[in-house]
């Protein structure tokens, strides 16, 4: 007989160590039954046999996400999402104003007098110091934002502005007012609706050349740039404030397209030319608007009207002589 078929009692041993425990302690298998149909029951949270209905395991962990597929890329744990418009973006914590317990019991006069002091410690310390200096501005900027009929966007777009102004330290020696117009108007710039210099004015009380001055500030220190704008821009919203029928808006913009490349028009307000040419397309097609009535909405003189308007019937009339010639 060779070495290699003699058994020991060492290799008995271990055989039998090897070998696997009873069936039941399988956690594929069902211990009832012995069947591998087991399937999980996500709304209850157990672990199922298929065939005989044992509940193998119970108050089952879900491992999956805790969203669900219909919030999109919003993917959040819990809370809302954060905010911009918040001078800590919406995750502060805060102190509520309740009088009662978590059982709903009204608490004592010592726990209350405790919690107003928690409170208006956590009011001192919810802020740090660029927070505490963002506050008031983002406030004139909901406001402003408010007056002015600025969708979400912009608002957002505006504070981000003047979150990053605050931090580079430009709030020092300027008025928070001049400060908030200027983000406004840089930002209604870069999603290409501008608003003018003279609605900031009027809206903020903070007069033109500040506002514009603040704005060149902010964009060359934080290099925020974007687009000059352009008279186009000004048209289909100032047509639509007038009340003015859909022909005359449509021909004030055909008529600012024919004199883009005008070398005349290049110095001029894009205010003023989109101005004249509401009132040039009202005049040819006979549509009832006056010089006053523009310039209450534009924020520009009936001079500088009358101005742009023979600056547009000019450059129009010399576009045509060649055709004419030839």
């Amino acid at each position: 007989m060779s070495q290699f078929t003699s058994t020991n009692a060492s290799d008995v041993t271990f055989k039998r160590e090897l070998q696997p425990e009873p069936s039941g302690s399988d956690p594929a298998r069902c211990p009832n039954c012995g069947s591998f149909a087991l399937y999980v029951d996500p709304v209850r949270g157990e672990r199922v046999c298929d065939n005989c209905g044992f509940v193998v395991d119970e108050s089952l962990v879900d491992q999956g996400p805790d969203w669900t597929t219909f919030e999109g890329d919003d993917r959040i744990r819990a809370g809302p999402p954060p905010s911009v418009m918040a001078p800590d973006k919406g995750l502060g914590s805060m102190v509520g104003n309740g009088l009662r317990d978590a059982k709903g019991n009204p608490i004592d006069a010592r726990s209350v007098a405790a919690l107003n002091r928690l409170r208006r410690v956590s009011q001192w310390t919810r802020y740090d110091r660029t927070e505490r200096a963002l506050a008031p501005g983002l406030a004139q900027l909901s406001s402003l934002s408010s007056r002015l009929g600025l969708a979400p966007a912009f608002r957002e777009r505006a504070a981000i502005i003047l979150r990053k102004a605050i931090e580079a330290g430009l709030s020092r020696g300027r008025s928070m007012d001049a400060i908030v117009a200027a983000v406004v108007y840089l930002a209604a710039k870069q999603l290409g609706a501008p608003r003018g210099l003279h609605e900031l004015s009027e809206a903020t009380g903070v007069t033109v050349h500040r506002i514009s001055l603040t704005a060149k500030v902010v964009s060359r220190e934080l290099g925020v740039f974007s687009r000059a704008s352009r008279a186009e821009d000004f048209v289909p919203r100032f047509a639509s404030q007038l009340g003015l029928d859909p022909r005359a808006g449509e021909r004030a913009l055909g008529l600012v397209a024919q004199v883009k490349d005008s070398k005349v028009l290049e110095a001029n307000s894009p205010v003023g030319i989109a101005a004249g040419a509401l009132y040039l397309a009202s005049e040819e097609l006979g549509v009832p608007l006056t010089q006053a009535q523009i310039a209450r909405l534009t924020g520009v003189s009936e001079v500088t009207i009358r101005k742009h308007y023979r600056l547009l019937k000019e450059s129009l009339a010399e576009k045509e002589k060649p055709l004419e010639a030839a």
